[in-house]
Order: C-alpha cells, then structure tokens, then sequence
C-alpha cells in the first residue's frame, strides 16, 4: 500500500488556478464518495486558500492517480494540461513529509502560521466522518498532529504568530501610513476576517463595518471583537464611504463586480478606493482593478511581504525541519515493520473497530455531553486499546514462530466472535 499526495498550492499554481480548484466544505464529502466509488478506499481532502491537496493511500497509484484526474476536470472542468502544468504529486516517503512540513506551517505562503494545523485536523475530522479513513491514513494523520506539536514547542516558529490576515494589515499600512483615521469594510465574517478584525483594532481603528450574507453572524462578530455591523444589502453605501475594503468569505461567486465599482467611484467622485481580497475563490472581480483610482490587491501580492517574514524565520525553519527530518525517518521504519507484519495491522485494525463502535454506542447515550468530554473519553479509550494490544504487537514483532502468530490472529477473530455474541445478548434482553 502506497502512500500519495496529488495537489497543488501558492508555490505552483497561481490564485486564478487555485480558485478554479478549490472544493467547498460541502462539497466535499461528494469528492470522498466518489473516490471511494472509483476503487481509493483511504482518502483526505485539504482545501484551502492557498492549497488543495488529496491524500490518500492505493496499490494501483497510477491508476487512482488517473481517476482522480478524471474526477477534477469533471468537477471543475479544467483541462488536463492545465491539471498537469500546476500540480504535484509525492509518493511514500516524500508525501509524509510533505504533510508533516504542511501542518507545521513550513509550506506556507507565511512560513509559521498557526491557521493551517486546524485546517489540517478539519480536513482529517472530515475524511474520518464520511469513513474514508482506514489503519495507515489514521496512523499518519495522528502523526502528523504529533509532528507538528513538537514543532511548536521545539521551536520559535509560531512565535508572534503571522497570518494572511496580518499580512494584508501590512499592505494596508503600508499603503496608508497611519491608520487611525481610516475607514474599513470587511466583508466576511469567518476566522480570516475575525482576525484582521482584531489587528484592525490593534492599530487603534474606530470606524469598522462589518457585513455579511446572514447579518447575525456580522452582528455577533461585532460584539466579540468590535465594529459596526449591518445588513449585506448595505454593501453598495459603504463601499462609497470608506478608503479600504478586505474581503475574505465563502463564495462561490464574486460578490463584487466592476460594474459595482464604476457605480461607487461615481458617488466617490472618483476618491482613490483600496481593495485586499484575500478570498479564495476570489470575492472581487480581478476586471475591478482596471478602474481609474481603484486598486484591487489578492491573495497572491502579499508573496512579497511573507518573503520579509520567511528570512526573519530561517533559523527557526531550520530547526523544525531538523524535527520533521527526524520524525519522517522514525515513520518509515514503522511503515516498514508493518509491510513485514500484516499481522499488527490486523490486530490494531479489529482493537479500533471495537473501540469505535463501544465509543459510538456510548456518544449516542451521553446526548447532552459536550464535545471536551467526548474527545476526553475518545482519548481515554484509545489509551486503554493501545496499552491492551501492546503485547500481543510486542510479541509479534519479537517472535518469528508461525505457530504464535496463527494463535493471536485466531484470539482477536474470537474476541470479535465473543463481542457479536454479548451484543446479540443485549439486543436480546
């Protein structure tokens, strides 16, 4: 079983490609679906503004491989030759490696930025719930969560931590000096635009408004950080009012055409106007920035900025790769000890099955438990799995005898016997 990445990101593919590629949170248990369809049992899909990326495990790579190439130019009608000029793909020991820089934040576009762990864990959390996730993704995607903790920890390259978000606040001031006196519009109500929201306050920004398509998620973003909320429909007044706009929601579609602008610079009177989209896909039309005294900035032109941050991180980033170097060394004697022994999978794959189902029974009867204490008892039972296998792996790994292994393969298919058995019992009762 072999382990891949097939994707592209901000190194390879440029905003206007990456937008054409981009898989919405609800659309992507579809994408799972039909890869499992199409015979990739174990696969993940990470989709962000600056990268997709499908992870997934396969003994027929070039043929999965050409499945999902099918699968993208359905999707997103694209052209293969596009598909072939902007993505990669990474094979076994250099796709867990990649994984493990990406969680990091070593493959960012701001080299450290915390967001995209989280991104990493929604997109594994995901795959987990649509069941497409078996014995060797779980083991590398927990892994990898490890990996990038020591990273943390180890290192200073999440210190005064930097994001898309901070860095579009730099081009601000860099384009306006001081910011005090301005007037902002964010449009968007998500983490992005909740963290300029506070670097936005941070430099002393009174006149804030906020909109956003469900005005009560603008609303409540105002109360948790500050600003002035209103409804989406107001976009068009506020946008002659203020000297910058930053954008960073969810469509689909652009939210802001040129022919918008031209109507907003005539109530302007031509006033210069700023604009930083830091959406993907993108929420202003790129035709915008052709417009006398309208400067539209996106994800792509703060590569400039983040390169200032990168050389300010080396000696960090160095560090961390030591770290990851390491910790891709230790996963692919794990990978190989198991290639050996088929029979561990095994036996971890029938403990988890277990413990899955007891933990699903046991979540469906704490209904009103919140979600700490789930993920408390979820942890508590895969700690009491792994110590009640770890001498049956021991054993195996230590002792060739063909006799040994037949008895423990024979245990574990009885103790799935015995539990189907007790299960019947209390149906039965």
């Amino acid at each position: 079983m072999q382990i891949v990445v097939f994707g592209l990101n901000h190194n390879t593919a440029p905003v206007e490609i990456r937008e054409k590629l981009f898989f919405a949170e609800s659309q992507i248990p579809q994408l799972l679906n039909t890869l499992r369809d199409r015979g990739i049992e174990e696969s993940a899909v990470l989709s962000t503004c600056n990268r997709t990326e499908i992870y997934f495990c396969t003994d027929h790579t070039d043929e999965s491989l050409a499945a999902i190439k099918d699968i993208l130019v359905s999707v997103f009608n694209i052209d293969n030759q596009a598909l072939e000029k902007y993505t990669y793909t990474f094979k076994d020991e250099s796709s867990y490696k990649h994984l493990f820089l990406v969680a990091s934040g070593l493959d960012s576009m701001v080299v450290g930025e915390p967001q995209i762990l989280g991104q990493v864990k929604d997109a594994y959390r995901m795959a987990v719930h649509n069941k497409t996730t078996g014995y060797l993704l779980n083991k590398l995607f927990h892994k990898t969560f490890n990996v990038a903790k020591r990273v943390r920890s180890e290192t200073r390259i999440g210190y005064n931590p930097v994001s898309i978000s901070s860095m579009a606040i730099e081009l601000s001031k860099r384009i306006f000096g001081e910011l005090q006196k301005k007037k902002v519009l964010v449009v968007g109500a998500g983490e992005m635009s909740e963290i300029a929201l506070r670097h936005f306050k941070k430099e002393g920004l009174h006149e804030i408004f906020i909109v956003n398509r469900t005005f009560g998620n603008a609303k409540k973003l105002a109360e948790e950080v500050g600003g002035i909320p209103y409804p989406f429909e107001n976009m068009s007044d506020l946008l002659a009012q203020v000297d910058m706009v930053l954008t960073s929601t969810g469509a689909e579609k652009h939210l802001i055409d040129a022919g918008l602008i031209v109507q907003v610079m005539k109530k302007r009177k031509n006033k210069t106007l700023f604009l930083v989209d830091i959406a993907v896909p993108r929420d202003i039309d790129p035709l915008v920035n052709n417009i006398e005294n309208v400067y539209l900035y996106d994800i792509d032109d703060l590569k400039d900025l983040s390169q200032k941050h990168l050389s300010d991180r080396m000696k960090e980033a160095e560090k961390a790769l030591e770290v990851v170097e390491g910790e891709v060394a230790k996963f692919s004697l794990w990978l190989q000890q198991s290639e050996k022994n088929p029979l561990i999978a095994f036996v971890i794959d029938k403990a988890e099955a277990i413990r899955l189902k007891e933990f699903k029974k046991i979540s469906q009867k704490l209904k009103n438990a919140d979600e700490e204490t789930l993920r408390n008892i979820d942890a508590l039972t895969r700690s009491i799995v792994s110590k009640l296998i770890h001498p049956h792996v021991a054993l195996i790994k230590q002792d060739s005898d063909r006799e040994i292994s037949e008895i423990i393969k024979q245990l574990f298919t009885l103790e799935e016997k015995d539990e189907k058995d007790l299960d019947n019992r209390d149906e039965g009762q």
